[in-house]
């Protein structure tokens, strides 16, 4: 007489891919961390958007969760978490709470793309978050679209103003100084340093947008000048990095570097800034922070970084539209 059996036998199979998945996003988390902008496949890797690599996962999880075989379900969830705070930069706000005393400055960076989507609409989301200082990034002119800057001065009467070519720093607090700094690029591209009294404090705001890193597009359509891009763009961008840290090095304690950098939470570049400042986003955020493209953001590439002697109580990215860059804000004490 046979006996019904006792349990399942194992899927060896499952197990093996849960495995196999598992190191391989290991193996792709370690490229875009360690390698990252050295080598142009893991700048593509890294720079593109991760959500592909967690298909899967998902699909693994759900087979183990049919099999009720409970290691692959470990193992999966593990790839699952993973996936979210390695790959996707999910971030929960277990950072130290800044201190009840102290100045208090709440700061905004906006790469406003020539305010394409109307001047008005900038100045409506700039009203309704209420910053003391607005670091604006595209706000030149460009093809169909006007110069901004006069009309957004216009709606924002009250606010001090300072800016070169593409960039402009709006503060409702004096402006004591600003100066440039140049970075290497074909566009011209540098830093705008202001300084902003806080209080009975000095702020110094450096307002940057580096380079594009890729154009998955252009490589598409050419993989050889698209391959050129890569690797000339990693160039310039590593150096416009050492020349911002290289100004930013200078200057006192009471820092924000605000920007769009085009480059997302992880590789070469994003560690070296990371191990002298801090990401106001990482310490203080939740979720994952995408900036880029505003209607369906899947990228995190514009900051807000802190020197020694600031600590952020929040940030977070608006949801609202007025770009194809959504904002990072930051509220920030002495």
């Amino acid at each position: 007489m046979e006996h019904p059996a006792t349990g399942r036998r194992p899927n060896w199979g499952l197990h093996l891919l849960s495995g196999l998945n598992l190191a391989g996003l290991v193996a792709v988390w370690g490229l875009e961390v360690l390698v990252g902008e050295r080598h142009w496949l893991t700048t593509l890797l890294a720079y593109a958007p991760q959500h592909p690599f967690v298909a899967p996962t998902l699909g693994l999880l759900v087979w183990a969760l049919v099999r009720r075989s409970w290691l692959p379900v470990a193992i999966n969830t593990s790839a699952s978490i993973l996936f979210a705070f390695a790959l996707m930069g999910a971030t929960l706000p277990l950072g130290a709470r800044s201190r009840a005393a102290g100045e208090r400055v709440r700061i905004m960076t906006l790469n406003i793309h020539h305010a394409s989507e109307g001047v008005d609409r900038v100045a409506a989301l700039v009203r309704e978050l209420q910053p003391e200082i607005a670091c604006f990034q595209e706000t030149n002119p460009h093809w169909v679209w006007d110069d901004p800057i006069p009309e957004l001065q216009r709606l924002l009467p009250e606010w001090h103003l300072v800016r070169h070519g593409e960039l402009a720093t709006f503060s409702r607090l004096p402006i004591l100084s600003h100066r440039l700094h140049p970075m290497p690029g074909k566009h011209r591209r540098e830093i705008l340093e202001s300084v902003v009294q806080v209080g009975e404090e000095q702020l110094t705001v450096l307002n940057v947008h580096f380079n594009t890193a890729a154009r998955p597009r252009a490589f598409l359509r050419n993989p050889r000048s698209g391959l050129a891009y890569l690797h000339d763009s990693a160039r310039v961008r590593s150096a416009q990095m050492e020349a911002l840290l290289e100004v930013a090095e200078r200057q006192p304690s009471h820092l924000v570097i605000a920007g769009d950098f085009n480059t997302p939470p992880r590789g070469v570049l994003y560690r070296q800034i990371t191990t002298r400042f801090g990401d106001a986003f990482r310490m203080t955020g939740l979720g994952f922070g995408h900036t880029f493209r505003a209607n369906m953001p899947l990228l995190r590439i514009d900051y807000l970084f802190l020197g020694e002697g600031l600590s952020s109580r929040r940030c977070f990215v608006p949801p609202e539209r007025v770009s194809d860059h959504r904002a990072v804000v930051a509220d920030l004490v002495f």
